[in-house]
């Protein structure tokens, strides 16, 4: 039976945390070790890991000085001693008591995709769409495979839907930038590098909350900075011609239309500076697969980028208003 090890970054998140991990113990998939990393937490999180730890031998507590969540999953990678590691973000629990045991079959491939349920307020949840696991298996290769899940906007980005071979991250050094916020999109966009097997699955399996404290629905300049090098990094690798080029440029295009969308929910100080940086990526928008992208681009083209990223964030006030 494969090992697994389960990350759980711990930081501050003390109301959820007991019921993240009960959600991992009672898996029926019983060969797992599951890393408590508490990153510096000034909440009592810290003591909570060590009391969880003491319920189930599987449990162990890594304590060290607040690194953000890149650092404290980077702990987690180090240590692990599974076949796979897969991550679960502390305040988001597994739906299903017999996922994993679903999730992991005789076969080893790289990775195994699995599907998230987003829950919001009230307990209200959303499924997101299936994979077409029939016409991805006739697909010639991986970057096949890439290029039809940024077209179907279906990429999922965070490394919390994924079983992954753990001595792959090690043999091609795929760890997570430390001081990076959206984090994912560079570890995501460097392991489908290294990817030779995947296996996708319809399970509804991991439980996605949305919280308006959390790092992803929190609008700050900071994000707009970090995408400001993730932005430029992956610009320069797909100028030298690395793989998957023509697709991360799409990708990275709906990335530009996520940050025009937000662009509203920054403090007024913070706009010129974020304005600057969406100015210096609209290329992007020249490579969009989408139409939603073309669209925006045409918009870009005919009024400008400021103008665009304002009606862009009036739009989407609007859109929520509506839906809430």
């Amino acid at each position: 039976m494969l090992k697994v090890s389960v990350v759980i970054p711990v930081y501050n998140v003390m109301p959820y945390l007991e019921r993240c991990v009960q959600s991992v113990v009672r898996q029926t998939y019983q060969n797992l070790e599951i890393i408590l990393v508490d990153d510096g937490s000034t909440d009592g999180s810290g003591k909570l890991c060590d009391k969880i730890a003491g319920t189930d031998q599987r449990i162990r507590v890594i304590h060290q000085k607040n690194q953000g969540l890149s650092g404290a999953r980077n702990t987690g990678i180090r240590q692990a001693t599974g076949e796979y590691i897969v991550f679960l973000d502390s305040d988001d629990e597994w739906l299903l008591s017999d996922g994993l045991e679903k999730l992991l079959g005789e076969d080893k491939t790289d990775i195994i995709a699995f599907k998230r349920v987003d829950i919001w307020n009230k307990n209200q949840r959303v499924l997101c769409a299936d994979y077409d696991t029939a016409a991805i298996a006739k697909m010639p290769d991986i970057q096949a495979v890439f290029s039809y899940l940024v077209k179907t906007q279906q990429l999922q980005i965070s490394a919390c839907f994924l079983l992954v071979r753990r001595q792959m991250l090690l043999d091609h050094d795929i760890f997570f930038p430390v001081g990076l916020l959206s984090e994912d999109i560079y570890w995501s966009m460097h392991l489908w590098h290294h990817i030779r097997t995947v296996r996708f699955t319809n399970l509804n399996f991991y439980g996605y909350y949305h919280r308006e404290t959390s790092i992803t629905t929190t609008v700050s300049i900071k994000t707009y900075r970090s995408y400001d090098q993730i932005f430029s990094y992956w610009k320069t690798q797909c100028d030298a011609g690395c793989m998957n080029a023509a697709a991360i440029r799409a990708y990275l295009a709906n990335m530009w239309v996520s940050r025009g969308y937000v662009f509203y929910g920054l403090d007024a100080t913070d706009k010129p500076e974020a304005i600057g940086i969406l100015q210096r990526h609209c290329d992007l928008l020249n490579y969009g697969y989408s139409a939603k992208s073309k669209r925006i681009r045409r918009m870009a083209l005919l009024i400008g980028v400021k103008p665009t990223v304002m009606a862009l964030g009036w739009y989407w006030q609007l859109r929520s208003y509506i839906k809430h």
